[in-house]
């Protein structure tokens, strides 16, 4: 006689299920640590620094200007070099200070009402009588003169707007 033959058993029977990758530890760590790298970044893009930090910063990026200017001055006429330095003090004071003196004629600027007001009153005159005799400067006939004193003064100007709080700076301190 013959025995009946038996089916063979489904191996799933022995096996564990098999489970989706997403369904997996590793999966959850690797998510996890992205969503951290993520927010890590977002967090050093949007971090503020203070007015006054982001103001030393650009202090230092015109002193390297000046000195620059100052090393090529003296190949250069006085009105391009009067020139160079209302832009980089404009350049400064528009940010650092957010004021549209560098997108100004002298004129504009010194007949706009509320020209330099974020900067410290005591700050706001010399400023202003700076652009002016360099304005002046820019647009004389008068020959080429040493303008090495020029580019001293402004160095000057940039350490007295820096050494006088601004208002915003005090209101920042005080809360």
């Amino acid at each position: 006689m013959k025995s009946p033959i038996h089916d063979i058993t489904e191996p799933a029977e022995f096996l564990p299920e098999p489970t989706a990758f997403w369904q997996t530890w590793p999966f959850w760590l690797i998510v996890g640590l992205l969503i951290l790298l993520i927010l890590t970044v977002l967090y050093l893009l949007l971090k503020k620094r203070s007015p006054s930090q982001q103001r030393k910063t650009l202090l230092d990026k015109a002193r390297k200007k000046l000195e620059k200017l100052k090393s090529e001055a003296p190949g250069l006429p006085a009105a391009t070099t009067a020139t160079r330095i209302s832009l980089i003090i404009r350049r400064y004071l528009e940010e650092a200070f957010d004021d549209t003196a560098l997108f100004e004629t002298n004129e504009e600027f010194t007949l706009r009402p509320h020209a330099l007001e974020r900067l410290h009153p005591d700050s706001r005159q010399p400023v202003t009588d700076y652009l002016v005799a360099l304005s002046e400067l820019k647009y004389s006939p008068t020959p080429d003169c040493d303008t090495s004193p020029l580019i001293d003064k402004a160095n000057e100007l940039l350490a007295h707007i820096e050494l006088n709080p601004t208002p915003d700076d005090t209101r920042q301190r005080s809360s």
